[in-house]
């Protein structure tokens, strides 16, 4: 099996959704809100489905990333090389995320931090995430766009592809 995502337990609620323990654990009202099932065999039953999970969990413990908050005036260029994610997120009527055909509002994500990231890092989040991934010609590494502030990333939500 190949490794995926620094996580713990799994847990399916009856709508389908698939949350990590950690994530669960910080979100108390989900135990309170949810019936939760543990997945006994992630390999088996999650592959390929979406996981809600902390933001820290979608790096590895050996992810290096280094903050870099002047990257854009160091490489003028950089957003011309978007490799990954979007800058503006879609919303239907219910405020459910769709298409841009079919939205009737939007948000327009700001990045609040920029970090330099190793290549292996970079090509998982690519794979498995939605998270902001520009290539930076100039200094020849990745570059993380992170769209949140203010909360340490263990009580951030986010997303990967198991």
């Amino acid at each position: 099996m190949r490794k995926q995502f620094y996580t713990d337990d799994f847990y399916k609620d009856e709508h389908g959704t698939i949350y990590t323990g950690e994530y669960v654990e910080h979100n108390g009202h989900i135990k309170d809100r949810r019936t939760l099932t543990k997945v006994e065999n992630p390999c088996n039953e999650i592959q390929g489905e979406v996981v809600r999970c902390n933001y820290t969990q979608i790096f590895y413990p050996n992810s290096s990333l280094i903050l870099c908050n002047n990257i854009p005036q160091v490489d003028e260029y950089l957003f011309d090389y978007v490799e990954n994610g979007e800058f503006v997120t879609y919303y239907d009527a219910e405020g459910n995320e769709c298409d841009e055909e079919d939205a009737v509002d939007q948000n327009d994500n700001e990045i609040f931090q920029w970090y330099l990231i190793d290549n292996s890092t970079a090509e998982r989040l690519k794979r498995s995430t939605n998270e902001l991934i520009f290539y930076s010609d100039k200094l020849d590494v990745y570059i993380l766009g992170v769209t949140h502030y203010g909360t340490a990333w263990d009580y951030v939500g986010a997303e990967f592809v198991y």
